[in-house]
This record gives structure tokens, C-alpha cells and sequence, in this order.
């Protein structure tokens, strides 16, 4: 009788290393009956991925020096990762390189506060607009300004040079902010006693719209809907305006007044308020009968906040002297960033990778921190990457056991924001 024999073939090729740097493969049985400590292997990474990454948890970057007063407003470049202005109450606008952590421009751009800057993009050129509360409006031309600059240096004079803007609108009004429209590009508005829309090309605005109400705070455009404007008043109000009529849409009136306003660039149809009851409310544009969602955290005003450009986070920017990161669909925040020398913010953006939030504050300062505390600033590895990756996949598989959950829930704050939050729990 034949007898027969089972052997093993193998490939050497598929086992041996060609160079010194090439990873060698492993290869596993995946059945579960071979492992029975598989789930307990696992969850021992999770919690030293959580250890780890509170260990690692250092966000501060960097300060930016240079403003004599409180920084009012802040604008990122939509075109650049590294191009930021900042906007102060002594009429200085300042032009940042993130990178390099210096300023390229220095322009003292109006006689009173700036309330407002935004970038507009005209053709190829960049462009930028600040209001005051001199009732002027000014655009900037980036290329213009620099040219002006350095025929300044050449001239090697030690007197202070006074930029020359492109153009200059007057309103009769006192003016609380600006922005651009996302469409036309020579269209952008105004908000004060009343909401003005400025054509570049006219000296007076071509709409305004007036509901009977008290001074508009903030405004902005929908980034998808460019004719529709939303806005936030004295009067505890949220209005809607279209620009293709001649009256406004809708408005719905707060509990209490909102001081900060950012349309989501991912899901436009959503809008999120910041509140002086230190809520933040998220709502739909086609249901304003109640809030989607209610982000809890702050023990002040929300004075401002930006969305990240992926629409999936928010930073906020409080009258407590904190930063706190929310993610949209959660009412807790994720992250919460403060120093001993940080005054009450004023302001706050998203830079254009999300990778990075900017504060500017009551001290003079702008201050850059990592989105993700305990991430690395150096550039990493693929196998590295992969690595992060499966760490992130665990720590988020096990972020509702207690244990791991509150590694990652815990965080060092003041003193007078931890006993106020205690207090808040009782009172509830």
C-alpha cells in the first residue's frame, strides 16, 4: 500500500530579509482559540496608549509678541497654511507667519478698535478688510503693502511709515465686524447699528437691512448658500438675511445675548452660536425651533469660535481665560487649554490643516497650541503612522470603560473654573 506524506512547502524568499531595513513578515493564525488573552493583551495597550498619551500632552507651541493692546479679531488665509492677520484696539493690524513666528506686516490701520478683518481674494491678488469703530472700512492689497515696504526699508528712514490702503469706504454707522461673501468676490458686509452689503467697486453699501432691532454684533456668510447672512444682535436675536430680497428671512430670539458666530464649512446648513451663559447652541438654518445641540463646558461668555475646515471640531474662546476644543456632535468638550498669563480671549481660529488652534487674548498675546495635545510635532514614519493609528483605534474601543475613560477625561484646571463647575453639578 502507498503511504503518504504530507509535508510543509515553504518559499525561503518569503522569509528571508533582501536588505537590513526591510520589515520582516510575521505570519499569524488568527483563530480565536489560539489566543485566548487576546482581549486582555488588548486592553492593556489601550490603557497604556491612554497613560501615554496624557504623559505626552503638551499643546503650548509658542507666543506671538508684538500687539500693545487687547487682540480683538483674527483672520486666516484660506489660500496659505502659514498666513494670518491679527487685529487689535489700538487700530493695529499685523500680518503672522506661523511658521516662522514673526510678523511681515505691521500697519496701524485705523484711529479707533479693530472690531473686524477678513480676508477677500480679488483675481490672483490677496486682499484684506478691516473695520473700525471710526465708521471706516479699508482694503488692503497683500502685494501693494509689501512693495510699500520695502521702498520704506530702501529709503532707510526712522520715521513711521504710513501704509496706504487700496480703498476706503465711510459708514454712518459704528461698525462691529466684517466678512466677505463666499461668492461674489467684490461683495462683502458690515454689521452695526444696522447690516450693510458693500460692493468694492461703489463707495455706498447696496443693501441694508434693519429689523427694528438693537446694534448687530457679528456677522457672516454662508459658505455654500453665498446670498444667505446670518447674524447676532443686543437684543438676544439670530437672523437670517437673503441678499436676493429686500427683507430679512427669519429670527429667533435667545434666553441670553450670543456674542460669537460660525457657519460649519462641511455641513453649511449648520450654524453654532457662542453664548454669555457659556453654552455653545448648534443649529439647523431650516429648523431654528430648538437647538441640535447644546455644548456644555465654559464657566463664561463665549466670546468666539471657529470651526475646524474638516467641520468635525470647534474651538471656543471664553471670558474664563480657557480654550476648549468640542467635537459637533458632543456637549462636552474635548480638550481644554489655559496658562497662568493668559487673559480673557477675544479671539480664536482653526488654521487651514486643523493641526493647529490660535488664540488672541486680553494680554496682548497670540498663543498657537496643537489641536491634539500629545501630538508629535516632528514628522513621523509610515510605521509609525500605523502604529498611532491602531493605538487611536484602541484607546477609541475602550473610551466608555471607567478605568480608561477617565485617563482621558482628566484635566488640570484653575482652581476658580474646577470649584465652579462643582458647584454647578450641586446646583443641577
Amino acid at each position: 500500500s502507498m503511504v503518504k506524506i504530507r509535508t510543509i512547502c515553504r518559499d525561503d524568499r518569503n522569509y528571508t530579509q533582501k536588505n537590513t531595513k526591510e520589515v520582516q513578515k510575521v505570519y499569524r493564525n488568527s483563530n480565536a482559540s489560539l489566543h485566548p488573552l487576546q482581549q486582555a493583551r488588548e486592553y492593556k495597550r489601550a490603557l497604556n496608549a491612554a497613560k501615554l498619551d496624557r504623559v505626552f500632552a503638551k499643546p503650548f507651541i509658542s507666543s506671538f509678541d508684538g500687539h500693545a493692546d487687547s487682540v480683538l479679531s483674527m483672520s486666516k488665509n484660506p489660500q496659505t497654511l502659514t498666513e494670518i492677520l491679527s487685529a487689535s484696539a489700538d487700530g493695529e493690524i499685523r500680518m503672522w507667519n506661523i511658521s516662522k513666528g514673526r510678523n511681515s506686516l505691521v500697519i496701524n490701520g485705523h484711529q479707533g478698535p479693530i472690531k473686524g478683518v477678513c480676508y477677500a481674494h480679488l483675481g490672483l491678488s490677496s486682499h484684506f478688510i478691516s473695520c473700525s469703530e471710526d465708521k471706516t472700512i479699508k482694503l488692503w492689497e497683500t502685494n501693494a503693502l509689501k512693495k510699500q515696504q520695502k521702498a520704506h526699508a530702501l529709503e532707510e528712514s526712522q520715521a513711521s511709515f504710513a501704509y496706504k490702503p487700496k480703498q476706503e469706504f465711510i459708514s454712518k454707522y459704528l461698525l462691529s465686524s466684517v466678512d466677505r461673501s463666499f461668492g461674489e468676490e467684490t461683495v462683502f458686509g458690515t454689521s452695526g447699528d444696522i447690516v450693510q452689503i458693500w460692493n468694492m467697486e461703489r463707495s455706498q453699501p447696496i443693501h441694508s437691512f434693519d429689523w427694528g432691532i438693537d446694534s448687530v454684533t457679528r456677522l457672516k456668510f454662508n459658505p455654500s448658500e453665498t446670498n444667505i447672512i446670518a447674524s447676532i444682535s443686543l437684543d438676544r436675536s439670530l437672523c437670517l438675511y437673503d441678499l436676493r430680497g429686500n427683507t430679512p428671512l427669519k429670527k429667533v430670539t435667545l434666553k441670553n445675548k450670543s456674542s460669537a458666530l460660525c457657519w460649519n464649512p462641511y455641513e453649511p446648513m449648520n450654524l453654532t452660536l457662542g453664548n454669555e451663559d457659556s453654552n455653545c447652541y448648534t443649529f439647523d438654518m431650516r429648523k431654528l425651533d430648538a437647538a441640535k445641540k447644546i455644548h456644555k463646558d465654559h464657566i463664561g461668555a463665549v466670546l468666539d469660535l471657529d470651526y475646524a475646515p474638516t467641520g468635525k471640531e470647534f474651538v471656543t474662546g471664553s471670558y474664563d481665560k480657557t480654550i476648549r476644543i468640542f467635537d459637533v456632535n458632543q456637549g462636552k468638550s474635548r480638550e481644554v487649554y489655559h496658562t497662568k498669563r493668559m487673559q480673557q480671549i477675544f479671539s480664536v481660529l482653526y488654521t487651514m490643516d486643523s493641526r493647529y488652534v490660535l488664540s488672541g487674548s486680553d494680554d496682548t498675546n497670540i498663543r498657537l497650541w496643537k489641536a491634539v495635545a500629545s501630538d508629535p510635532l516632528r514628522p513621523m514614519g509610515e510605521r509609525e503612522k500605523v502604529k498611532m493609528a491602531y493605538l487611536n483605534k484602541l484607546k477609541d474601543k475602550y473610551k466608555y470603560n471607567q478605568e480608561i475613560k477617565s485617563i482621558l477625561r482628566h484635566r488640570h484646571l484653575p482652581k476658580t473654573i474646577y470649584k465652579n463647575q462643582k458647584k454647578r453639578v450641586i446646583i443641577k
